[in-house]
């Protein structure tokens, strides 16, 4: 058991806190927030357990893909940054003028 949590986590490497890392993704941590607080709205107000988890796949859902997308973008500017240094003469994507 203990070495499938190595290949998971990777090598022994200390990591930064949750919130270091969200500090970094200030929309996200914002998304969770709202996320906790619906949450216990939800119970102090009753909520049935029904409604409590189609409301929780929804959010879950729609975070997946907020994070995805905001992954695509890091990842695209990440690598156009990768290609800029080790292809400096290389041109920038536009229109040809021609």
């Amino acid at each position: 058991m203990n070495d499938e949590c190595s290949l998971v986590n990777g090598p022994a490497v200390p990591r930064r806190t949750l919130e270091e890392r969200l500090a970094q993704r200030p929309a996200l941590l914002a998304r969770l927030h709202a996320l906790a607080d619906h949450l216990d709205q939800s119970v102090a107000d009753g909520s049935d357990a029904h409604r409590a988890e189609e409301w929780v796949r929804a959010q879950l859902r729609q975070l997946g893909q907020e994070v995805l997308s905001q992954w695509a973008v890091e990842a695209n500017a990440h690598t156009q940054a990768q290609v800029r240094t080790q292809h400096p003469q290389a041109s920038a994507h536009g229109k040809k003028n021609s």
